[in-house]
């Protein structure tokens, strides 16, 4: 009886270590549905795909890209607007304390805006974000994002936004990941998706 006790706590450990696998890493794929509200008159709110990809060849620095698809309209025009948008740069990471990471980001940015015609627009991003995992199967992040690149969300370039998500692990290496931001204009975003981490 002891030793099915004893197998059986062994097993539930197992269990627990290996599914907070997804977490607290920095190579991993992400891939999310996207939708936003966005405060700007005459401009409906968005649907489309968020992607990222982070790399960490070497302990406290990851190579990231992201690509974010979203789709758009003018209220009471026949106007479809198309937005790909174009993140690629390097994270700093830090571990503060067991289970508490500081991150730095910066890097470049794309947009392409097809609405009626094409725009581009290029610019620059830095950010800061705190990852704490809360329990073995649960993370939460914070972090604060200024970018100066122009999109359907900002005409003016030059923004912040604030994002709060939630990683979830499901599996050794699959986690379920929710997000929600706001940014200066107070555009609202919601995202979920999962994650992939090796």
């Amino acid at each position: 009886m002891k030793k099915m006790i004893l197998a059986a706590l062994l097993a539930v450990g197992g269990a627990t270590t290996a599914s907070a696998d997804p977490l607290m890493k920095y190579t991993y794929a992400d891939v999310s549905y996207q939708w936003a509200h966005v405060d700007a008159e005459g401009i409906n709110d968005s649907n489309g795909v968020d992607t990222r990809v982070s790399y960490s060849p070497i302990d406290n620095l990851a190579a990231e890209f992201g690509y974010n698809y979203a789709n758009s309209g003018i209220q009471g025009a026949s106007v479809n607007i198309d937005q790909s948008f174009f993140r690629y740069g390097l994270a700093g990471y830090y571990s503060y304390c067991n289970g508490i990471d500081f991150v730095a980001r910066v890097g470049a940015s794309h947009v392409n805006i097809d609405a009626a015609g094409d725009a581009d627009d290029d610019g620059v991003y830095s950010g800061l974000a705190v990852r704490h995992q809360y329990s073995d199967t649960l993370e939460l992040d914070l972090e604060a994002l200024y970018d100066n690149v122009n999109s359907i969300y900002n005409v003016t370039g030059g923004q912040w936004t604030y994002t709060g998500t939630a990683l979830n692990a499901l599996t050794d290496e699959l986690a379920l990941k929710l997000t929600a931001g706001i940014d200066a204009d107070t555009d609202v975003f919601l995202t979920a998706g999962l994650r992939l981490a090796m």
